[in-house]
Parts: structure tokens; C-alpha cells; sequence
């Protein structure tokens, strides 16, 4: 379970950074203020709601400091490979990216909630 949580945490980091990069004029994705663009709100909202899940779930998956280096680690990688399938495949990019990190976050959600409930039947 642990193995799938850290994958989940890593994944779920490519949703802000596809909110990001929308939110930021891109060579293959275009203007910011084009239609489809989050604002800057939105998209703070959704890195720091990403960046919260993901360190929880890292963190009890591996511990604190695997786990932030995980969240480190992914943000880097995976924001380097999200670049280069942007400026390679930019339209398959704008519809895969997003949902592969919502269904990492829901990963990393579901576990987070499932693990709550089984420590709140323990007391």
C-alpha cells in the first residue's frame, strides 16, 4: 500500500503543474488569457491543495524526510517531463496530464481517508 501511495503522490504533483502552466503564457499551450486558463487564484489554490496532499501522503507512506524528498523529487521530474511532452504533444498533453494528476490526488485522497476511518475505529 505504501508503494501505490508514494506513486499517487508523485503523480497527483502533475495536476498543479498543469494548472500552472496553464496559468502562464507557454510556447505550446499558448496565452494565459486564452479560454481554458485558471486564474491566478485558482491556480494558487490548486498548488498549495496539491502540494498539502501530497506531503501527507508521502509523509505517512516513507516517513518526513523520504517523503518530502518524494514531493521534491516529483515536482522537478515530472514537471521537467510534463516541458517536454508540452512542447513535443501539446494537445494529447493538455487532456492526459490534468487527469493522470486528479486520479493521483484521488489515490492519495482515498488512502489518506481510508487510513482515518481505521484509526478512528481503533480508539
Amino acid at each position: 500500500m505504501n508503494d501505490l501511495l508514494c506513486a499517487a503522490s508523485a503523480l497527483s504533483s502533475l495536476l498543479a503543474l498543469t494548472y500552472w502552466a496553464r496559468a502562464v503564457p507557454t510556447r505550446a499551450w499558448g496565452d494565459a488569457s486564452a479560454p481554458g486558463a485558471a486564474s491566478p487564484q485558482r491556480v494558487g489554490g490548486v498548488v498549495l491543495g496539491t502540494l498539502l496532499l501530497q506531503t501527507t501522503a508521502a509523509v505517512v507512506a516513507a516517513g518526513w524526510a523520504a517523503g518530502f524528498s518524494l514531493v521534491l523529487t516529483a515536482w522537478m521530474g515530472l514537471g521537467w517531463l510534463l516541458v517536454l511532452a508540452m512542447n513535443h504533444w501539446p494537445q494529447p498533453t493538455l487532456r492526459w496530464a490534468p487527469r493522470l494528476g486528479w486520479v493521483g490526488g484521488g489515490i492519495c485522497a482515498l488512502v489518506l481517508g481510508v487510513q482515518g476511518l481505521q484509526l478512528g475505529g481503533t480508539h
